[in-house]
């Protein structure tokens, strides 16, 4: 008994920790988000930077045991990725860009696949003496080289709200490149073992596995969206329409690991087959899915930076990993512009492209695992090292990059919502600083002469003092003179409605809504402390506002395409 108390309570003390490190983690890596993007620098950045504090080459507060823990949680981020990713990918843009995506995608995958095989083989014969072994690695390095993460990528172009021809290619390329590397790998992984005398299976597997495995999971997503969109057009509460998303996903994540087909691919078709099947409900779907999915989002890229073991990377590792990122980083750069060029893409898209496609994450780090099983020993070692150390170099610069090139692309910032207008819009920017003034003991004559020269149909009403005293409506004066014969006597005192409520200029736009809405009003005085009229707002031009900056950001989002 006394054992079974101790065991227990050992596993008590575990889980304590676990919540102890979820909180530190998930705390630390938005402060760090945070402090790193005051400085310009994107978010992502600040949550690897973090992790690597918190990690196994810092503190090592997260150490092996909890990063295995947490996998789970890595497989739903990416999930959630990928699902939002594939919610991106309307049918338009495919009639629209799809040729171009082909185009591409096959210039920049295959340049870094041959570009790394070349340089890891004859560098590495020349410094290792390695023969055949180093030609088998460039191949195999090769193929994982064509691989681009999503997370980091999308992580940078949600935060800065992008929209244009080079977000619409970055997406599609991420959502596409996941197949190519795995039929890259499939070909690299069968002449490999062919120079290194193993046998990892007969070509014909070689050439079906990864074809099951990516139409595997094609079909996986395409009958859970369908599925998840039946489901849900007939709910209408947000909380289960989030729940039925969030368990979709989470259930195709969970059967793709069983059935071993690519999670990522199928997460993504099954965000690709929402926003085509139910392109009006959708927009509510991924909105709630993106609202819950930021705390994921930081977790997972505060294990990221955790995994990182400074210990395991000896000077023939880095001497490797340099060879592996300058052969990458040129075959994506030449790959990329070369692609876009053939492919008549925008000037934006063919001169800042090469700047997105660094990030190297899960693609890689799974294939990675995979060689180190079908080559076990140095072979499979010095890959899992390569990888793993070229990942985290990738992922913190990778950003920064994505970040230039949005930004010279004049991209960001055009991916607005409603919300993000009316979250980011001052008062002073709305409302009426030069409204006209009508005072209390103003005549009836002088006030139609007001409205005659106004297009306003409500008018605040100012004490000698100039403070708030009621409100006349164009209304009012209307039924004045059909009640009244007397209209000529009439001053504003006598024909001005209550004020049922005002607010301060300090006040953001959010609560200029939410008084809207809840008082049902047309019309909004902005006082200050001492009661004085300072500005005016009418909800029609308040509405006016937003729909006219809507407008103008697509429509620059659309001149960038020429």
């Amino acid at each position: 008994m006394e054992m079974i108390h101790n065991i227990l309570t050992k596993l008590s003390v575990i889980h304590l920790n676990v919540l102890l490190l979820l909180g530190l983690a998930l705390f630390g890596g938005t402060m760090g988000g945070k402090l790193f993007q005051k400085i310009k620098i994107p978010q992502v950045v600040g949550y690897i930077i973090i992790g690597i504090i918190v990690g196994q080459s810092g503190l090592n507060l997260v150490d092996k045991t909890i990063i295995n823990i947490f996998q789970p949680l890595n497989y739903f981020a990416l999930g959630l990725i990928g699902f939002m990713i594939g919610g991106e990918l309307k049918k338009d843009i495919f009639k629209k860009y799809g040729k171009q995506f082909v185009t591409i995608l096959l210039f920049e995958g295959i340049f870094s696949f041959l570009i790394v095989f070349i340089f890891v083989g004859v560098l590495g014969s020349l410094l290792f003496k390695g023969g055949y072994i180093s030609w088998a690695l460039g191949l195999l390095l090769g193929a994982m080289a064509s691989a681009t993460a999503p997370a980091a990528t999308t992580d940078v172009l949600w935060e800065a709200k992008t929209k244009g021809p080079l977000t619409t290619t970055v997406l599609g390329l991420v959502a596409m490149d996941d197949g190519l590397a795995l039929f890259l790998f499939a070909i690299a992984s069968s002449i490999a073992a062919k120079l290194l005398n193993q046998n990892v299976g007969g070509l014909f597997y070689t050439f079906t596995h990864p074809i099951c495995e990516i139409f595997g999971a094609i079909a996986l997503g395409v009958v859970a969206g369908i599925l998840l969109t039946k489901i849900i057009k007939s709910s209408t509460e947000k909380e289960k329409i989030l729940a039925l998303a969030l368990g979709t996903v989470l259930f195709v994540l969970g059967l793709s690991l069983t059935i071993k087909v690519d999670m990522l691919v199928a997460s993504m078709t099954l965000g690709l087959c929402v926003v085509n099947l139910t392109p009006r409900l959708s927009k509510e779907i991924f909105k709630l899915v993106n609202g819950f999915a930021t705390p994921i989002y930081v977790l997972f890229f505060v294990l990221v930076g955790a995994k990182l073991n400074v210990s395991n990377i000896s000077i023939s590792a880095i001497i490797l990993v340099s060879i592996y990122l300058i052969g990458r980083t040129m075959g994506k750069m030449s790959g990329a512009y070369l692609g876009a060029k053939i492919a008549k893409a925008p000037k934006r898209v063919q001169r800042y492209l090469p700047f997105c496609l660094f990030s190297q994450a899960g693609v890689a780090i799974g294939l990675s695992i995979v060689a180190d099983h079908l080559f076990p020993g140095e072979i499979g070692t010095t890959i899992i090292i390569v990888i793993t150390t070229s990942t985290f170099v990738v992922q913190l610069i990778g950003p920064s990059f994505v970040k230039y090139a949005v930004t010279k692309a004049g991209e960001i910032g055009l991916n607005i919502t409603e919300e993000d207008l009316i979250r980011n819009t001052s008062i002073s920017a709305v409302m009426d600083k030069n409204f006209p003034k009508i005072y209390e003991n103003m005549p009836l004559t002088d006030i139609l002469k007001i409205f005659s020269s106004n297009y306003n149909l409500y008018y605040p009403v100012l004490s000698l003092k100039k403070e708030l005293a009621g409100v006349i409506t164009i209304d009012s004066v209307r039924q004045t003179f059909m009640e009244s014969t007397l209209g000529q006597l009439l001053v504003a005192r006598d024909i001005m409605e209550p004020v049922v409520t005002s607010i301060s200029p300090t006040s953001n736009m959010l609560q200029v809504k939410e008084v809207f809405e809840k008082y049902n009003l047309d019309y909004l005085p902005i006082v200050s402390e001492k009661n004085n009229v300072i500005g005016f707002l009418e909800r029609r031009t308040f509405a006016r506002f937003i729909s006219t900056r809507l407008m103008e950001a697509e429509q620059k989002a659309i001149s960038l395409e020429r």
